[in-house]
């Protein structure tokens, strides 16, 4: 009929539908600063093994936005390990060696805090690199 051949078919596709993520999943970010990048790349297996195999997450690091990101998967055991995980790297970009910030993971209630020096004085040049030698020594 009018030039075309063939069997046509009477079925309708069903519309596809997006599939959601579980509402269960934990996420965090870590920015990696530049001057840590080139150490953050040294050590990605030291840090990578214990949060994939300990903490059962998931990592990657997003070369393009320099972002550490963590998320839990449906292995994880306690949905407070993404947060662990994520102090664990911050510790490590703060500058600690991960054998140390591996007590981080290690022990419970042990957590890093951190300040400016310009929040408590207001220095600059010689003075701010004079104080940050006295409270580093």
């Amino acid at each position: 009929v009018n030039g075309v051949e063939g069997k046509t078919s009477k079925s309708i596709s069903q519309p596809k539908t997006k599939k959601s993520k579980p509402s269960n999943v934990e996420y965090r970010k870590v920015p990696v600063p530049q001057h840590r990048f080139a150490p953050f790349k040294e050590n990605w297996m030291k840090i990578y093994t214990p949060i994939v195999e300990h903490l059962k997450l998931q990592i990657r690091f997003n070369l393009k936005t320099r972002n550490v990101e963590i998320r839990s998967c449906p292995e994880t055991e306690d949905i407070s390990y993404v947060q662990k995980a994520a102090d664990f790297v911050k510790a490590f970009v703060y500058g600690f060696d991960v054998e140390d910030a591996l007590a981080l993971l290690r022990l419970e209630n042990l957590f890093v805090e951190t300040f400016e020096i310009k929040d408590v004085k207001t220095l600059r040049g010689d003075h701010l690199s004079r104080a940050v030698g006295r409270l580093a020594g």
